[in-house]
């Protein structure tokens, strides 16, 4: 309905600009929905917008307006009120024309190709490979799983993409950690590094490594130097030299517990992500830009000439730097270090021009809010690259804050100190971590609260959304009980019998979904769904506790039989795009 008052403003805004030989094609439409029935049912401010541009007030420029707005079968009047608003009144048998549209699409209301089957890549999660997921990680998880089910809804083809981060140091740490539990395991009484990785999980690890591998890797020599090691374990640059003796001890045997460390952490990841309904296409290893195939340059390699080329990079202090200043950066960034390694930042170089030679036409970057600060660099090298940098987009995620009985939960990865994602989802079920993750803004702090979450009132949202659905369900079960059924005809010929404000409220809130998901898509703010649903339930539990429906009125019980349906298929169409079930019974 907003984008049919949009066509007649648009209408009225270019008679207008024609008549005073001013170009007005340019000024922003917007329709808000009035909340005051007196108010009507829309109102535009588009003659405040215009007023300047016209010289006239905005009250004078309202009127001109509706003078040249067309005359449209589907409004009942035209208000203006002060200082220049334009109010629209709609005919009743509008609202209740989205029912029937809602009875023919179905699961389809709400879709649209807006998208034009445009390729879209959300990379998200990415946490690195060194422990199992926790809570930390499940905003971004269920962002990134919504917005792309959101992104399908309205028409783009989307990949979602895990980039598994299996270079650098933290992939050394783990491998040491999981050498030294092993060791432990098979008997040898060491110290464990301060420094490693503390979580259960590396015990696991190194005992199914034990199991498997028998004794390929006991240390048979050696014993008091790596014990002096171990006991000098008190800053970064002491784990270094540990891990340093460990590639040299253990030769090639070092990456074999390496990519056994990472498989069984990937495999973790994996299946607690399939817990959590969230279901990655492609998974991006970093390792493979690193990889030299029959001669050929590697990736990374190719994206740092590629720079140098363009000349922009210079050195500096034996190191590779970038000109990101040149972009807008704040300062130039290393590419490569004095001693020959590459940066995270190259690899992050490297990643994103892989992204868009895939030929995406969004790319979508669901990052912590502690790498705000990647943006400048990324960004500037991508148009270094001759990228068109609005094709990249970052959604920053805040962290969010784990409260039981109102305390928060402190945690700590390195120090093995966490509550996995597994945990959680055990605890208050997938459907509501995926809900209480999602129900807030991106960029706002979220408070998650377990008690809440777990708990069966209306104060739960999700609980409410989801009891609106079951309701509905046992008004049908009641009817069929009964033996009868939904009468379609009766019940469309009926319509005009949905005259209280409920169900006019109702209806109109049902002719805003696809709206809400457009909204939501474009401005990748899933947390809109939410909103709209809880909005909807309590709307329906309102009329559900006031009203009968299985009357004995025929035609009025099968016109509220067939507003309930269409309530019932659209808050099913929402929690599916939540990836949320619609219970029929609570």
């Amino acid at each position: 309905m907003k984008d049919d008052l949009i066509k007649i403003l648009k209408i009225a805004l270019n008679s207008i600009g024609d008549e005073n030989d001013i170009d007005l094609s340019n000024k922003k439409i917007s329709i808000q929905e009035n909340k005051e029935k007196d108010h009507g049912d829309y109102a535009s401010n588009l003659a405040m917008v215009i007023a300047k541009d016209l010289s006239q007030s905005p009250k004078l420029v309202a009127e001109k307006i509706v003078s040249f707005l067309p005359l449209e079968p589907w409004i009942e009047r035209i208000d203006i009120a002060e200082p220049g608003f334009i109010n629209f009144f709609l005919k009743q048998d509008t609202h209740s024309k989205i029912l029937l549209e809602i009875d023919e699409s179905r699961q389809e209301f709400g879709k649209n190709k807006s998208g034009k089957e445009e390729r879209v890549l959300v990379e998200y999660v990415s946490s690195n490979p060194t422990g199992p997921l926790h809570v930390g990680h499940g905003r971004g998880a269920v962002f990134g799983s919504v917005l792309s089910n959101l992104l399908r809804t309205v028409g783009y083809e989307v990949d979602e993409e895990y980039y598994v981060n299996d270079e650098g140091r933290q992939m050394n740490t783990l491998t040491i950690s999981t050498w030294l539990r092993y060791l432990q395991e098979s008997g040898l009484k060491l110290e464990f590094s301060k420094k490693g990785y503390q979580g259960e999980y590396v015990k696991k690890i190194a005992a199914n490594l034990l199991k498997e591998k028998k004794e390929k890797y006991i240390l048979r020599e050696n014993e008091s130097e790596l014990q002096e090691l171990l006991q000098a374990q008190e800053t970064e640059e002491d784990l270094d030299h540990l891990i340093e003796w460990g590639k040299l001890f253990l030769e090639g045997n070092f990456d074999e517990i390496r990519q056994f460390s990472l498989a069984s952490i990937m495999s973790s990841i994996k299946e607690d992500l399939r817990s959590f309904s969230v279901n990655h296409n492609l998974w991006f290893n970093e390792s493979t830009m690193y990889l030299n195939k029959e001669g050929a340059e590697s990736s990374i390699d190719k994206s740092i000439r590629l720079l140098n080329e363009a000349n922009f990079l210079y050195e500096k202090d034996d190191a590779l730097w970038f000109k990101s200043t040149e972009f807008g950066d704040d300062k130039d960034r290393v590419v490569k270090r004095a001693n020959g390694d590459n940066t995270y930042f190259a690899s992050d170089i490297s990643y994103h021009l892989n992204k868009y030679e895939r030929g995406y036409k969004r790319i979508i970057n669901v990052w912590g809010a502690d790498h705000h600060g990647y943006i400048p660099r990324v960004s500037a090298a991508m148009e270094a690259l001759g990228k068109t940098k609005e094709q990249l987009e970052v959604v920053f995620i805040q962290f969010a804050n784990l409260l039981r009985k109102g305390k928060k939960i402190s945690m700590s990865t390195r120090g093995g100190e966490f509550i996995s994602l597994i945990e959680l989802i055990k605890e208050v079920s997938p459907e509501a971590a995926r809900f209480f993750y999602i129900n807030r803004k991106a960029d706002q702090h979220l408070d998650f609260d377990l008690e809440l979450a777990k708990s069966q009132t209306k104060d739960n949202p999700l609980y409410y959304i989801q009891y609106a659905h079951a309701r509905i369900c046992s008004v049908f079960e009641t009817l069929k009980k009964e033996e009868k059924q939904l009468n379609r005809v009766l019940g469309i010929e009926n319509l005009e019998l949905l005259n209280l404000d409920k169900e006019i409220e109702i209806q109109k809130m049902l002719l805003n979904y696809p709206d809400v998901v457009s909204r939501a898509a474009k401005h990748s703010e899933p947390h809109l769904i939410c909103y709209y649903l809880r909005n909807l339930s309590s709307l329906f539990h309102s009329y559900y506790n006031n009203e009968k429906f299985l009357v004995e009125d025929k035609a009025l019980m099968n016109a509220r039989l067939f507003l309930l349906k269409g309530t019932k298929q659209v808050i099913s169409n929402g929690l599916g795009i939540l990836g949320i079930d619609a219970p029929e019974s609570m």
